[in-house]
């Protein structure tokens, strides 16, 4: 893990899931279970039972899409390149600095 997460604290290790519940809600936990869901995913009046999924399906992928980020960072990085991959990169240092909490 990143040592910037000291900014805002760790978050739970992955893997995460979602589950389906009740009423088109949608819960994530982590790999341990624990008694408590992350957090619970449901449709408001202008999403379908679809966005609620997709969305649940997003954050329970958030771990390893961080992870991802980071491993791409470190080992394919060239910042004397001047074309759509730095710009790549830059969206991935921001999507990094807003789970981190600096953004």
């Amino acid at each position: 893990m990143n040592e910037a997460f000291e900014n805002i604290g760790f978050y739970t290790p992955g893997p995460w899931h979602y589950r389906e519940g009740h009423n088109g809600e949608f819960t994530i936990t982590c790999e341990s279970g624990g008694f408590a869901p992350l957090a619970r995913v449901k449709g408001d009046k202008r999403s379908t039972f679809k966005d609620a999924k997709a969305n649940a399906c997003l954050m329970a992928a958030a771990p390893e899409l961080l992870a991802a980020l980071y491993l791409m960072m470190e080992n394919c990085y060239d910042p004397d390149r001047d074309d759509a991959i730095v710009q790549a990169f830059d969206a991935a240092r921001d999507a990094i600095a807003k789970a981190e909490g600096f953004k």
